[in-house]
This record gives C-alpha cells, structure tokens and sequence, in this order.
C-alpha cells in the first residue's frame, strides 16, 4: 500500500470522527432521554384488561424551536403483548398503537393535542400541560380477557416514540439520523397477569 493511501485513509478517518463528535444525537448521546415510560400496568375489569401508563414527554430543543415554528410533531405509543414459548421465539398476540399529534397555534397561543385514532383534541395554554396529559394513559382497553389461554404466560410491553415519518421532508431527514430529532424510549416490559 502506497504512503499516499494510507495517509488519505487516516484523514479520512480523523473527518469521519471528527464529523460524529459535532453530532451527538447520531451517537445517541443525551444523558437524560427526552420520552420514558415512568411505569406501566393492566387491570382486568369486567374481562377486559385496561392499560394504565405515566410517560414523560419532554421534547429536544430542536423539536421545540420546531413545534414552536408551526411543525406538527406525532408521537407514538406501541403496545404488544406477548405469549411466552418454551421452544421458540414468543409469540405477538396483540399489537397495539395509539397516536397523537401535537400543534401550536401561534394567533391563539393554544397547544392542541388530538388523539388521532378518536379524533379527540383537548386545548392547552401551557406546553407543559400538554405533555404531562399527553402521557398520561388511563384505563386504555387493551385485550379481552377471553382471548388468552389460562394456562399460558403473557408479558406485556410498551414504549413512546416521535414518529419520524411524519415530520416535513426537510426535517424528516435529520430524524432519520439523529435521535434528537426522533427520540424512542426504552421498551417498558411487565407481566399481564
């Protein structure tokens, strides 16, 4: 190999570390996750489970600017239930998602949060407010009990994420590469029974 080469392969690398240092949403660094289930548990009333959930939702400084500027930010929060297998993968018995979108309206000064599978939107002078609503989940129908086997374990779990997808083509570009621009949290995971 010519010295030439190698002395452009080691520039190469320096750009390419260099580069990932300036964007540390690309290395997932943040100290403290913009969503996070606080904690997440079922209820079986009148045969049907009911999910109960506290999320934090706090949002970047760039989803703020954004959201501030008149983008709409939709988030996500995925629910699958599990049914656990001595031999194999488990199984996915249900799949669950419930969506909401989040707006700001300048001339009025009100955040809207709509819950876009019901169509449901509530009004909010305080962003804070919000979002602490937005991550409250109360008594959310889930499953009926019927349809699950006595015999067998089901574990549940659930997570929060900004749907990338949904921001405007210049924005969706940087949440495709950047968690600051699409944060997820953890999966949330416990036992449904």
């Amino acid at each position: 190999m010519s010295a030439v080469s190698c002395q452009f392969r080691a520039s190469s690398l320096v750009l390419l570390l260099a580069w990932l240092l300036a964007w540390p949403g690309l290395l997932g660094a943040s100290g403290n996750p913009p969503l996070k289930v606080r904690w997440a548990a079922t209820e079986l009333v009148s045969g049907i489970y009911l999910l109960n959930a506290d999320i934090d939702y706090r949002l970047t400084r760039n989803l703020n600017e954004a959201l501030h500027n008149g983008v709409k930010l939709t988030f996500e929060v995925q629910i699958e239930i599990n049914r656990s297998r001595d031999w194999m993968w488990d199984a996915t018995v249900a799949e669950l998602v419930q969506r909401y979108r989040v707006e700001y309206h300048a001339l009025s000064r009100l955040y809207i949060v709509t819950h876009l599978n019901t169509g449901v939107q509530r009004a909010f002078y305080r962003l804070e407010s919000a979002m602490s609503t937005l991550g409250d989940l109360q008594e959310l129908p889930l499953l009926d009990a019927s349809l699950l086997d006595d015999d067998r374990d089901y574990a549940i779990r659930l997570r929060a994420r900004l749907k990338a997808e949904d921001l405007p083509l210049p924005l969706r570009v940087r949440g495709y590469v950047s968690r600051e621009w699409s944060p997820v949290s953890e999966w949330y995971s416990w036992s449904l029974r």
